[in-house]
This record gives C-alpha cells, structure tokens and sequence, in this order.
C-alpha cells in the first residue's frame, strides 16, 4: 500500500496506547527537531508473507486505526519460524535468501504490524534493529511472553486472551476484517446489476460461503455428498434459492460433487430454479460477487472451516449458519462456541 499517514491516530485508543511509548522515548527529540506530535506514526510498515487470511487482517487494523501503511514481503527462515525468540541474538537472520532492501538501508519505522505466529519473530527482530524505536503490534496469538510487543490484538478463542489478561493485549470475538455495512450495500447494488437474473428474482436467497482443504485436514469428497444433503434440506425448508460461492481453497472435486447433487453445472445455474454457482468463469464475465452477495442474502451458510469468513458474514446482522466439513476441534471449535454463545452464528 502506499504510504499516506493522517493525524486522526491521536484519537483513536489503539493508537493512543502506543503514543505514549513513543512520547516516553522520543520526545524531546521530536521537539528539538520541530516534528508535531499528531503526525505519528509517521510511517507504518504491514510485515507478511503474503497470505491472504493473514495480511486482509493486517490491513484491517490500519483501516480501524485510519492510517495507511506499507505492505512489505517477508519470509522468515525456517528456524525463526519455529523459534521466534531467536530475534532477540544480535546479528540473527531474519529472512531467506539475500538481505532485502527494505532491512538494508536501516530506516525503520515508527510502527510495524504482524500477524500470525509465523511473522512474530519478525516483530520482534524489527523491534530490535531499530533499537527499540519501532513500536510493534502483533495479531493473533504468538505463543510468546506479550512483553516482547507492544500491543497484541488477539481473538478470544485464542489462548491467551483465555488465560490472565496483560495490559498490552486487546481481544476481539472473530477475526479482524475490512468490511462495513456500508460498503457491503454498496456492493450488493452492483451485484445486483452485473448478475442479472439472478440476483433480480424474487424469493429468498441463501448465500453459501464455501472453504475446503486447511491445515487441520482434507475436506473430502464425502464432506461435500454430506453438505449437498444439508443444503437441499435447507432450501426444501426455506424456499430459499442457492448461491454457492467457492474459495480459493474449495477443491475443484468438492465444486462437482455439490454441482451433481444439487442438480446444476458449474457456471450455468441462472436458469435453475435452486441453485446457481458463482465459479471462476461468471466471476472473471460479470465480476467477483463478494462482498455484495452478503448483501443480498436472507440467510448466510458458512463452512466450518474459516473464521474469516464466519467473522465477515456475522458483520451483516443477518442469520448466520455454520456447516461443519469436519468435526472442529481445538480453537476452532472454541471460536464457534464462542460465536454461538454470543448469538453471532
């Protein structure tokens, strides 16, 4: 992203928090150099290798904190990725291959902001490069002492937010997003009009957020024969007509085998009375539909899988319902608990 800061971080808590660390350190410097205070962070860096899930919250934070920031790439070496603390060692490699530009010319930022344990020892080496200067935020949790940031942004069904607080740690019930209600209205009018006649038929519409294969497991070919089932039991209750939209992550597999149960083809459901899938090939005609189908929809369908996109779907107010590829274990079980309990899901 390009860089363009505003004065607005001094009304905003997150930023408050961390102005008084760097009022503390840097102060007088400040004023013997003629620098406003409201003018900080002057620059941010967004440190990620890339991953969407990953850096979509990142730049959420600087949406909710109304700063723009750059978007830097970085691959941490295997070994601080599993050992974060590393560093902390003077000296201590941070990224693979050749040193990249943007640790060469030591010119360090006033704030630099994480996600994802895999990024953490990145935090913590930019932390010590710039002396102590640049002030860290880190989302979600690092499996670290919080000392070693500034400022945590953690989910609750994370577990540190679960154990004693820290006074540096700020929890959230899903995960970070871009979106508003706003800008999803906004959208669905444009939706409505590129996917003429779908989205202009009256009844009502449930919208199927469709994940797949993560790091927990495979979504099988089974999982989709089973999510066919649920979702032709929910339409035959309802009224309401399908729209299927695949992830990044929806196995091709998973795509047909739901297009074979539910009775229509990829791409060509508009004539259907049910069902109507948004692949690839109507996305690249008529444009990406997300995020104005949340718009639109009476009823949200979310697989299991994604906290992402259990979050966004849960910002529209509307009914939220969560289908399971797999039986969740672990934090992701705890977030739909949480979700649930909480009246969001």
């Amino acid at each position: 992203m390009s860089r363009k800061t505003t004065g607005r971080g001094t009304e905003n808590p997150l930023l408050n928090h961390l102005l008084d660390k760097a009022r503390a350190m840097e102060g007088a410097r400040d004023i013997a150099a003629g620098r406003r205070e409201d003018e900080w962070p002057r620059r941010t860096w967004v440190i990620s290798d890339g991953t969407a899930g990953m850096l979509s919250q990142s730049l959420a934070l600087l949406r909710v904190m109304g700063i723009d920031g750059e978007d830097i790439r970085a691959v941490p070496t295997p070994l601080l990725r599993a050992f974060p603390k590393l560093a902390k060692i003077p000296g201590w490699q941070l990224t693979l291959g050749r040193k990249p530009d943007w640790l060469k010319l030591n010119q360090w930022p006033d704030l630099c902001i994480t996600c994802g344990r895999r990024m953490a020892g990145i935090s913590i080496g930019v932390k010590r490069l710039s002396g102590g200067r640049t002030k860290t935020i880190h989302i979600q949790d690092p499996r670290l002492d919080p000392g070693l940031f500034d400022l945590l942004v953690t989910p609750k069904h994370d577990a540190i937010a679960q154990a004693d607080r820290a006074d540096n740690l700020i929890t959230t019930t899903g995960a970070l997003n871009r979106l508003s209600r706003t800008e999803i209205a906004r959208h669905a009018d444009e939706v409505k009009a590129a996917y003429e006649p779908v989205f202009t038929q009256s009844g009502k519409l449930a919208v199927v957020m469709i994940g797949g294969h993560n790091r927990r497991y495979k979504a099988s070919a089974e999982a989709f024969v089973r999510l066919a089932e649920e979702l032709a039991r929910f339409a035959d209750i309802t009224g309401a007509k399908l729209v299927l939209v695949p992830s990044r992550r929806t196995p091709k597999r998973g795509m047909r085998v739901l297009a074979d149960q539910l009775g229509t083809g990829s791409g060509t459901g508009a004539g259907q009375d049910r069902v109507w899938i948004c692949d690839a090939a109507m996305a690249a005609r008529a444009g990406n539909p997300y995020p104005g189908v949340l718009g639109l929809a009476d009823y949200i369908v979310v697989t299991s899988d994604s906290v992402n996109m259990a979050s966004e779907a849960a910002l529209t107010g509307k009914p939220v319902l969560i289908a399971e590829l797999a039986a969740e274990t672990g934090r992701i079980a705890d977030f739909h608990t949480i979700m649930r309990s909480g009246g969001h899901t």
